[in-house]
């Protein structure tokens, strides 16, 4: 038995020195990769009802980034800074400083099946719904956390932990001016089964506490609400189907300290018909706020990529007092080796009824999304879109703007997405 306890404390005093032993042993790989997208859009009724009186507007929005990569196996680590900003925004001599961000500053390590990875990175999982990347928005969505997970070739397991803090205290309790993240702390987590078969599901579970203290206190008194979101993915892939059902349930209290039971369902699916035209279609489901209860029922949906869903202009979050009823049907057509071509059709309803000229209305218009992307290399992409909502007389009213909108609401963009690997080199 004594021998048995030396070898295990051996073991463990050893495993430190092996593991480093290993991190010396091999070489790694280091890359430079740079990102430049700067894209041109025309808002002429985007995210809401543009009204008569409301005039269209265009800017070019850019987003660049610089990232350091380092990967040997056992020890991997990114740092990348952006800048975000529009063209003519920032002054040719800007001696203000505050110009660059960093959105990646993260390492991890990695042990056969198991990992851990700390600090500033983004997270994605699913199709985004909940928490995502959101590649769209040009500033992207970060955490400051950290991550311990677990994968094979069946089952992945993550684990993540954040505790925000608005500046460095000394004795003065632990209050949270959300002046960065918008919660205080976060415990998520998630696991996905899949299979070789294309069977995939997965389960998600976060809670979150947000700051609802009085921040005019002598003490600066903290208190928590915290708010629990939890859902499951549940699809199937082959070489000609693809289809996806989403269920979440949200409750406990938000920072406005109000009671929360909410509640989202979606279902989406494509089909291949032949190498170059796929045809997909979908609906998912939002139940508004319940006028008979102070309880909020309907869903935040977080830290999601909001532009992936419910159409292009981008009117509807989820999160949105009548509800939403939305249902699509697209058709994809690759019309050559590069250029994919992309035609959808959406139509909206409310959950509840909204009154116009003392009549009840559901139906708030329709929206058509067209889109083209050709990558011109590898690196290089062009990208672009045009949009027009038909919206009803309803719309204005759901979307908290009551009055006339014009007879035209449209949206429209290019984009050019510039991302090469500018160097690369092993040691």
């Amino acid at each position: 038995m004594k021998k048995f306890i030396l070898v295990i404390l051996l073991a463990t005093l050893l495993t430190p020195y092996q593991l480093h032993a290993q991190l010396e042993e091999k070489g790694g790989e280091f890359s430079i990769d740079i990102n430049l997208r700067p894209r041109l859009e025309y808002r002429n009724g985007y995210n809401q009802p543009r009204l008569e009186s409301d005039k269209p507007s265009a800017f070019i929005s850019n987003r660049a980034r610089l990232g350091l990569n380092f990967d040997n196996g056992f020890l991997s680590a990114r740092m990348a800074a952006q800048d975000i900003s529009l063209w003519g925004q920032k002054p040719q001599n800007d001696n203000e400083g505050n110009r660059f961000t960093l959105n990646e500053a993260w390492a991890q390590i990695t042990y056969n099946e198991f990992f851990a990875k700390i600090g500033r990175q983004s997270l994605n999982y699913d199709d985004g719904r909940i928490l995502s990347v959101s590649n769209w928005t040009p500033t992207g969505i970060w955490h400051d956390a950290l991550k311990l997970g677990f994968e094979n070739e069946l089952n992945t397991l993550h684990l993540i932990l954040a505790y925000n803090q608005s500046r460095e205290v000394t004795n003065s309790g632990t209050y949270y001016f959300p002046i960065g993240q918008p919660y205080q702390n976060m415990q998520t987590i998630w696991y996905q089964y899949h299979n070789q078969a294309g069977f995939s599901a997965s389960a998600l579970f976060i809670n979150l506490g947000f700051e609802t203290g009085d921040p005019t206190a002598d003490a600066l008194i903290s208190d928590k609400e915290y708010l629990q979101t939890m859902g499951t993915n549940i699809g199937y892939k082959n070489n000609l189907w693809n289809i996806m059902g989403t269920a979440y349930y949200q409750m406990g209290k938000n920072a406005n300290k109000q009671d929360v039971s909410a509640y989202m369902l979606a279902l989406r699916g494509g089909y291949k018909i032949d190498p170059i035209l796929s045809v997909y279609g979908g609906t998912e489901f939002h139940p508004g706020q319940d006028p008979d209860s102070d309880t909020k029922s309907y869903m935040d949906l977080l830290y999601r990529s909001n532009h992936t869903f419910m159409g292009a202009m981008d009117y509807f979050r989820g999160n949105d007092y009548y509800g939403v009823f939305h249902k699509y049907l697209g058709l994809k057509w690759n019309a050559t080796k590069k250029l994919e071509l992309d035609l959808s059709y959406h139509q909206f309803n409310s959950d509840k009824y909204i009154v116009v000229a003392k009549n009840d209305k559901k139906n708030l218009g329709s929206e058509i999304d067209f889109k083209f992307t050709y990558p011109i290399r590898k690196y290089i992409v062009f990208e672009g879109g045009y949009s027009f909502m038909l919206a009803t007389d309803a719309m204005p009213i759901a979307k908290g703007r009551p009055g006339s909108p014009d007879s035209w609401q449209d949206w429209a963009y290019i984009s050019l997405t510039i991302n090469p690997t500018i160097f690369r080199g092993k040691f």
